[in-house]
């Protein structure tokens, strides 16, 4: 990773350094506290940590070999029912080995972008592998998400996050490459 790739030097790796949403990082910090988790749909505006949550409560559960028990996909680029068939559903039929816990995560960011019929499949996916394979779908839009899915899913709504909290993060990460911001630097922002 370069040092141009702010994003990902200053994601924070543990859901204690989440910036903002509380009330769902406790929540999502007892499912790392009972070493279990359903099946969950993460659904807001972008930029505003969802795909960051569920990475950062991986980490806390995994420990730092978190990224053997992951698959991340991309629902966007990988909408189609072939990508449920295949990818996902060889992914979930087998347990995690040497894992604190017996299931896997599988992240579908964009999951409101998938087809109706890879809906249906990831459905019928995500009852037949409950038990080694947890899914985690992040979407702005939870109207789009089938509702079979969604009552199967734990549903965190997200907030826009706090202008002053944006501020605050920006300056840590200033402060950290020695860059000094002025005021308008940190509105334009």
């Amino acid at each position: 990773m370069s040092d141009g790739m702010w994003s990902e030097k200053y994601r924070p790796q543990s859901l204690d350094a989440i910036v903002n949403q509380r009330d769902i990082v406790d929540r999502l910090k007892t499912f790392v506290s009972e070493k279990n988790l359903p099946h969950l749909l993460l659904v807001g505006p972008a930029g505003v940590g969802k795909t960051t949550s569920i990475l950062a409560l991986a980490q806390d559960l995994y420990g730092p070999s978190y990224k053997n028990f992951i698959l991340e996909l991309n629902a966007s680029d990988e909408r189609g029912i072939n990508v449920i068939r295949e990818k996902v559903k060889n992914y979930s039929r087998t347990a995690a080995m040497a894992s604190p816990v017996s299931f896997k995560i599988i992240i579908m960011d964009e999951a409101d972008h998938l087809t109706g019929d890879a809906q249906h499949a990831l459905r019928r996916t995500m009852e037949i592998y409950t038990k080694t394979a947890r899914f985690c779908l992040i979407g702005n839009y939870s109207e789009k998400i089938i509702d079979p899915i969604q009552s199967r899913c734990s549903v965190f709504r997200y907030s826009a996050l706090d202008e002053e909290d944006i501020k605050k993060r920006l300056s840590f990460i200033a402060d950290n490459e020695n860059l000094q911001i002025v005021e308008e630097g940190l509105e334009a922002l």
